[in-house]
């Protein structure tokens, strides 16, 4: 089978880390060799958190231009990744920004991402942006932001594994109270992916 390399960048409590679990508990199940390799900035506090995971490969590592694709939970976080993704890479970003205190606080401010949009829509071709938050609350919690994006890069058939194969890993991850709204978040954002024409 061949290597396929992947990204997953946001900020500190948008639940990268259960998104990667079930993707690796996916495969796993699937007898799909993956590696995964997280970093942490200051979690907790809205810091950078990247996953990079590669499946039937052997490095752990995305070096620039290698990731097949990249899942942004946040824009500014694509926008830090961008270098490492391939130009025939698939490109799955929620659009909603998340303000880092520094810009809360009125100390700087964020970036206009319209420019950045428009000039990677040049360079990459498969680019799908998602309206995450929405779709999380629609689900019923803003919470449920990173299965509304595992919903969407299951529709964009970015990992090797089946729907329900992803479903059934997810659920065995998380409590019986949260499956009903955490399989609504996963559907909602397969269904807007595919809905897409």
């Amino acid at each position: 089978m061949k290597r396929l390399k992947g990204l997953v960048v946001g900020v500190g409590g948008q639940g990268i880390i259960l998104f990667t679990r079930a993707l690796g508990e996916a495969c796993l199940r699937e007898n799909i060799p993956i590696i995964l390799s997280e970093v942490h900035g200051m979690a907790q506090r809205g810091g950078i958190v990247e996953s990079s995971i590669t499946i039937y490969g052997n490095s752990p590592y995305t070096s620039e231009g290698e990731a097949d694709f990249l899942i942004a939970f946040e824009p500014v976080e694509a926008l830090r990744a961008i270098r490492r993704v391939k130009r025939d890479g698939t490109l799955l970003i929620s659009e909603d920004p998340v303000l880092p205190l520094a810009v809360k606080e009125g100390l700087t401010t964020y970036p206009d991402l319209k420019p950045f949009l428009e000039e990677i829509k040049g360079y990459f071709s498969k680019i799908f942006l998602v309206p995450g938050e929405k779709l999380a609350k629609e689900a019923g919690s803003s919470k449920t932001l990173n299965i509304v994006l595992l919903g969407a890069a299951s529709a964009l058939n970015l990992f090797p594994v089946s729907t329900e194969k992803l479903k059934e890993s997810l659920l065995a991850l998380i409590p019986l109270k949260f499956h009903e709204i955490n399989l609504k978040a996963f559907d909602l954002g397969f269904n807007y992916i595919r809905n897409l024409g």
